[in-house]
Order: structure tokens, then sequence, then C-alpha cells
């Protein structure tokens, strides 16, 4: 696989050859330049993947929608990759997908909500995560407010961070941008216990 970053916006692209068309600047395939060969793990054997993968799914993380905005626009999507950095100052991090419409409006918006989620918050992930923002509107009929950094807050949800990222701790990390940022504002809702990644993959 190589790596192609857009001239304009500095968009990574991984494949064998350049996307049509930039997905945040739309400018086209002639944009792009090869950068690197992007480095993955296809010299592990298949036995080897399948014995890491069935490690790597015992690692503890929680369940979150992921929300921001852009231009007067808000989309979310769900996400395991969210976890505290320090408490003092109080920071975390996120890790979301290039590709998804999510990243775009955190860098365009500086700002993300985390939305953390309860044992029966199925129907949440399943609005949010299983469709892309560009196709739908995930909002539509559901319940929220636009907190102070105008990120959407899920009503129903156990809790909610606003955070501001840090611009020069943000991280490429291949397929994924790794967002760090400071909390800015936040709230507990329920004291209920919160959904984690191993429970939704027993009962979704």
């Amino acid at each position: 696989m190589k790596k192609w970053k857009c001239t304009i916006c500095g968009y990574v692209f991984e494949g064998d050859n350049p996307p049509e068309k930039c997905p945040l600047c739309c400018v086209g395939p002639e944009f792009f330049k090869l950068i690197e060969e992007a480095t993955d793990n296809s010299n592990i054997s298949d036995e080897e993947k399948s014995a890491a993968k069935k490690a790597i799914y015992k690692m503890s993380y929680g369940m979150y929608i992921i929300t921001s905005h852009k231009e007067g626009k808000v989309n979310g999507q769900a996400c395991n990759t969210a976890f505290q950095i320090t408490s003092d100052p109080m920071r975390v991090a996120i890790g979301i997908n290039k590709n998804n419409l999510t990243g775009e409006y955190i860098l365009a918006s500086g700002t993300f909500a985390i939305n953390i989620l309860g044992k029966d918050s199925h129907p949440l992930i399943r609005r949010f995560g299983y469709r892309s923002g560009r196709e739908f509107d995930k909002f539509e009929g559901i319940s929220y407010n636009l907190g102070s950094t105008g990120c959407p807050l899920l009503e129903g949800v156990l809790g909610y961070l606003e955070c501001r990222v840090i611009p020069e701790k943000v991280v490429d990390c291949g397929t994924h941008r790794l967002f760090v940022a400071d909390v800015v504002s936040g709230k507990l809702l329920s004291d209920e216990e919160p959904m984690t990644y191993d429970y939704y993959r027993k009962t979704k």
C-alpha cells in the first residue's frame, strides 16, 4: 500500500493510486503526491493475526459517540478509542479514521465532544456507527443540545466532555489521526455502569 498526500489541504490517502477526489478539498488526483509506502502487518501470518486479534479484543475500551461541527452542520460517530491522558490539566485523546466525516469536522472546528454511553445505548451505536453522515442526517429525530463549543451533546447518555484540540498534538497514525485535546467542559448525568467494547460485542 502507498500513502498519497494532498498538496492543497494535507489530507493523506492510503491506496495503490491516489483517490479520484480529495474528500476534504475536492481537488483531483493530480494534486496528490506519493509520500511513502504504508507500513502494515502484512508480514504477519494469518494465524498470528488471528491470535493477536483475540488478545487485543481483551483490552479495555469504552463506547462513545464523538460529535463535532462545521459551518453550521453537525455530525457524530461511534468510537471506542477515547481515553484520558492527564488529570491536571484535564486532557484526553481520541482516534478517528481519516476518511470519516466527523474527523473532517474536528479538523475544521478544532473541537469535539465525547458522549459517554450506558449499557442500553445499542440504538445510538447503530445510528451513529453503521452509516456515514455523508449519506444521511444522523441527528434527525435525535434529542441533543449544543454545548459551549458548538458540539452536540446527546440526551440520555451517562455524561459528556467537551474538548478543544491542541493543534500541535494532532498525530498522523496512518489510517487514523490521534487528536489530543484539553477538556473545557463536562458533566456526569448518570452514575450507571458505562458500556464497554467487550459488552457491546457480546450483546450487539
